[in-house]
């Protein structure tokens, strides 16, 4: 029998709250009790002797670079599944294709590609038992010994035409200090049946110490009205160096459909005992042609977040167990906020060499410090915070002594190339001054949007050139320009939000707004900063385009180091850097580039307009500063090179009203935040 698989699962209506809600209540013990029962039959019924399953897939590979994912490969697979009653199985991968976006030699443990069957078994193997091993499963044999359970309510399922009744069954272990699942199963009311598990594991059950976690979603559906058989598979798993904290990791995101069952067909080979996983030629594989979806049509697409079913699955499990029983990798690392906080030059420093020591008592919480020493200015800088994650919501509390900041607004380099900026031009691109005080801020993440708010306290003094001018190797080092000295109390507020797909395009809104408390800098301003962004970077075509917007208004009596500052690198390529600024601002960019030879070369064309505007609220901060208005509307144009997968580029820009032409190595954008 052919059957076209649809929709997996789908919640229709959720009733019946339990009168026994605690742990263990005796219609939970007793539910748990059956499911375990219903698996000792080949996936609940005893007369399924066999069956044929096609299967097509996704599996991405993303670098996380702080809180943004990067596509770093793209697989797809399709397989052939022949199941035997009672534990024969062979899967056959028959096509394969994949595509790099980012340099990458990973290789996939085979069963990361392919189709878990009979909900794992007793015993729970992920990576080839090089992840997880002999975990029990939560409906195995003996899983009442191991594990508690707690019924949430009944509801019900729709599986294209059919309607079935569950039970939301939670479970964690008895012990969460030992290897275990903790998470979800969807019982049949009627059979017994498992017809979905979603759970992730305590930090007991990892095998590979870089592991942070892993989560999976199984989902079944019923056939001919009796055989509970897989319809669709989610897997995450993050793994981070275990040793340093870092923001850098790796997230394998995988999703397997069932497209089509042949059930209890007459004539099949017989299978040898055990489930094994082979796969044609690879002159076979490349052959394979029909494909359901596009290589890029799978679980995440590009840039976005986590599915928000695998991030409900972590949140929910977390309330389930003690503090610190997911946790996977190491509690305590050594630290570095990002790679220029190890090592670094910067004119109003010198070298600087830091590090720091991070603390994870749980999932949930983090502790951190780190300090640098910069040796020509020659007065050490600290950093301390912690960090609270309660449900959507981030709390955070930063103290800091002489941390480095930047006038801005608009980030003008990564920080490695800002110190290869200042040892080879005499500029590292910086505005910098220095603050000593703490910031505390709420966020909170909504659907596709993050909203934030916040306090800082902070005392503000000017850096001073600390190099010798005339060390830099290309040129002299540029003055550094002073900033209205005094304590800062400021509110802060932002949003961050997806604003949907159009015109080919990603498009996000940012928006800032800062409130100055006068104060004995006489600080009393208001600032607010908006900005809309389309990425129509895409890995299913080689063209590819960004277009980038802002606009910023202050008023009260702004500090010098909240102006808005435009020119050169950063905003428009080709003038001064930073030569105009003012309390009014309005900045676009727009790039459109074309792979021409992959990975290595892909060409660029690019463009910034941007003026800014004084009133008497920034008066004097410009005067400060040395910086004017820029009049009218300030153009720039030019031409690069993307190189190997686009990761370093090279432009040729000119300011077109009393500009240069100038010459940038830059680096791909999504890597500035950790570099």
């Amino acid at each position: 029998m052919a059957s076209g698989v649809g929709s997996a699962v789908a919640q229709v209506t959720s009733a019946v709250v339990p009168a026994d809600s605690g742990w263990n209540g005796a219609r939970a013990t007793d539910i748990a009790r059956r499911a375990v029962a219903a698996r000792r039959h080949a996936y609940s019924d005893s007369s399924l002797r066999s069956f044929r399953a096609e299967v097509q897939g996704h599996v991405y590979f993303f670098g996380e670079f702080r809180d943004e994912r990067e596509l770093v490969r793209a697989d797809q697979v399709a397989l052939e599944v022949l199941w035997q009653a009672p534990d024969r199985a062979y899967q056959t991968i028959v096509g394969r294709r994949h595509e790099k976006r980012l340099p990458t030699n990973i290789s996939y443990h085979i069963d990361h590609l392919s189709l878990v069957l009979d909900n794992f078994g007793d015993r729970i193997r992920l990576g080839e038992g090089q992840e997880v091993r002999d975990v029990p499963h939560p409906a195995g044999r003996g899983a009442l010994e191991h594990y508690e359970y707690r019924l949430v309510d009944s509801l019900e399922i729709r599986i294209q035409d059919e309607v079935t009744r569950v039970y939301r069954l939670q479970v964690r272990p008895i012990d969460p200090s030992l290897p275990g699942v903790v998470g979800t199963l969807f019982v049949d009311r009627e059979t017994g049946a498992l017809a979905r598990l979603a759970a992730t594991f305590t930090g007991a059950s990892y095998l590979d110490e870089d592991l942070d976690y892993i989560s999976v979603d199984l989902k079944s559906g019923r056939w001919q009205g009796r055989f509970w058989l897989p319809v669709e598979q989610e897997v995450e798993i993050r793994r981070e160096v275990s040793w340093l904290s870092f923001p850098v990791g790796g997230v394998i995101r995988t999703r397997l459909k069932v497209h089509e069952y042949r059930i209890n067909e007459p004539g099949q080979v017989r299978l040898a005992r055990g489930a094994r996983v082979g796969t044609v030629p690879p002159e076979a594989l490349a052959a394979f042609g029909d494909w359901r979806a596009p290589l890029f049509a799978g679980p995440i697409s590009p840039g976005e977040r986590t599915d928000e079913s695998l991030d409900k699955l972590r949140e929910r499990a977390r309330e389930l167990v003690s503090p610190g029983a997911l946790l996977g990798t190491s509690p305590v690392q050594l630290h570095l906020p990002d790679a220029s906080s190890g090592l670094r030059a910067r004119r109003a420093e010198g070298l600087l060499i830091g590090g720091g020591i991070a603390f994870r008592p749980d999932e949930q919480t983090g502790l951190r410090f780190w300090a640098g020493y910069p040796f020509a200015r020659e007065q050490p800088q600290l950093a301390a915070g912690v960090s609270r994650t309660a449900g959507p919501v981030d709390l955070s509390l930063d103290l800091f002594l002489d941390r480095f900041a930047d006038i801005g607004p608009v980030p003008a380099a990564a920080g490695v190339i800002s110190t290869l900026g200042h040892g080879f031009e005499g500029e590292d691109y910086t505005d910098p001054y220095f603050e000593r005080g703490g910031a505390v801020e709420a966020a909170l993440s909504a659907g596709a949007g993050r909203w934030s708010v916040g306090i800082a306290v902070a005392s503000h003094r000017s850096a001073n050139l600390a190099v010798d001018p005339r060390s830099a190797i290309g040129g002299t080092f540029r003055s550094v320009r002073p900033i209205s000295e005094g304590t800062l109390t400021a509110v802060n507020a932002g949003l961050v939000q997806g604003v949907g797909q159009g015109v080919g395009a990603t498009w996000t809104l940012d928006v800032r707004a800062e409130l100055g408390l006068a104060g004995p800098g006489d600080f009393g301003f208001s600032r607010l900063l908006v900005g809309l962004e389309a990425d129509g970077e895409r890995p299913d075509t080689p063209w590819g385009w960004t277009v980038v917007g802002k606009g910023g208004v202050g008023g009260g009596t702004l500090p010098a180091q909240r102006l808005f500052l435009l020119g050169g690198r950063g905003t428009m390529p080709g003038y001064s850097f930073r030569a105009w600024g003012g309390d009014r601002m309005a900045y676009g960019a727009a790039t459109v580039s074309r792979e021409v030879l992959e990975p290595w070369l892909r060409v660029r064309l690019l463009g910034a307009w941007g003026t800014t505007g004084l009133s008497r609220a920034g008066e004097e901060a410009a005067a400060i500063l040395g910086v004017t208005e820029s009049g009218a509307g300030r153009f720039s144009a030019g031409a690069g090179l993307g190189i190997f997968y686009d990761i370093v580029r090279l432009d040729l820009v000119r300011g077109l009203r009393g500009g240069d032409w100038v010459l940038m190595l830059s680096l791909k954008r999504a890597l500035w935040p950790v570099l």
